[in-house]
């Protein structure tokens, strides 16, 4: 081949090589052909924030800061001092797993206070709750971005940066043909379910999800995907949570659990710890051992107990 040939298909490859990057496509996160995940930029921070009986996590990347549930609105102080702590002056996106009050009771007055770009939910409402209902109407305005996608169900995928982003497992219709209809009034069992991917570092989130939301999830779901290194154990570690196929096919090496004040709740339970180390997790709840953070490069991480 002479010269002038090779320099003509080099130009060529060049070209087509600068079409794919300048695309879309060069924006999604993939498994390399090893099966090893996107390198991801930096340090990723994880806390479950120790807002007594309710959900509260933070996800830290350098300046980016997102939350997954925002704890109950008796809590709202205890938040705040803890996100001042961490420096969070803002929350650019807020995942809402369901409409309870113990996940979101706070969320009228976080959305202004940190400055919240989008809201992502499972969709659906608490006509109990006031606030519920406030927000449902806020969002279906397209208000925080949600009519750009901030309705979330399975197979959905929230990218956060690279090689760091959510995949959605829950709700989806598989629940109407596994659950009856009293199950899927629960709010709880309709509520997100997602897998957090941060290079080869995995964490299962799964807000209130009790047994027949579980072992629907169990059954649909394979053990590589449903497998991660660590678990936010559901309902707050109560009996009817926490499902032991589930969590078999999860097997987490470490579990952790946003719980409040036993003698009311009676959270965690003691059989749902029990199953939980059965597995080989190490459990670790908000109650005993205050603020959870897990601290990861994208390869290696670490999990510390505030106490």
């Amino acid at each position: 081949m002479t010269m002038k040939k090779i320099f003509k298909w080099a130009g060529a490859l060049l070209l087509l090589l600068g079409l794919f990057f300048g695309s879309g496509l060069a924006d999604e996160i993939a498994p390399s052909p090893q099966g090893r995940a996107a390198a991801p930029g930096g340090q990723l921070t994880i806390t479950l924030l120790d807002v007594g009986h309710g959900d509260a996590v933070l996800l830290q990347q350098g300046s980016k800061n997102a939350m997954i549930d925002v704890g109950d609105r008796f809590a709202w102080q205890t938040l705040q001092e803890h996100l001042k702590r961490r420096q969070v002056q803002r929350v650019e996106k807020v995942f809402i797993t369901h409409h309870h009050s113990d996940h979101m009771g706070n969320i009228l007055d976080f959305l202004p206070r940190y400055k919240v770009s989008r809201v992502f939910d499972n969709g659906g409402v608490n006509e109990r709750l006031e606030k519920s209902v406030k927000l449902r109407q806020i969002l279906d305005r397209g208000d925080y971005g949600y009519a750009k996608g901030g309705r979330l169900e399975a197979g959905r995928r929230v990218e956060l940066g690279p090689g760091y982003y959510l995949e959605v497992f829950s709700p989806g219709s598989f629940l109407t043909a596994s659950l009856s209809k009293k199950e899927l009034k629960n709010i709880n069992n309709t509520g997100l379910v997602m897998k957090l991917h941060y290079g080869d570092f995995t964490m299962l989130f799964t807000g209130d999800a009790e047994a027949p939301a579980e072992a629907a999830l169990a059954q649909r779901l394979s053990p590589e995907e449903l497998r991660c290194d660590v678990l936010k154990v559901a309902h707050h570690g109560s009996r009817n949570s926490s499902y032991y196929p589930f969590i078999a096919k999860v097997k987490p090496r470490y579990a952790l659990i946003s719980c409040g004040d036993f003698q009311k709740y009676h959270h965690p339970n003691q059989k749902t710890v029990g199953r939980l180390q059965h597995i080989g997790a190490t459990v670790y709840n908000t109650r005993e051992h205050g603020c959870l953070t897990v601290v990861t490069d994208g390869k290696n991480y670490q999990v510390r107990k505030e106490r």
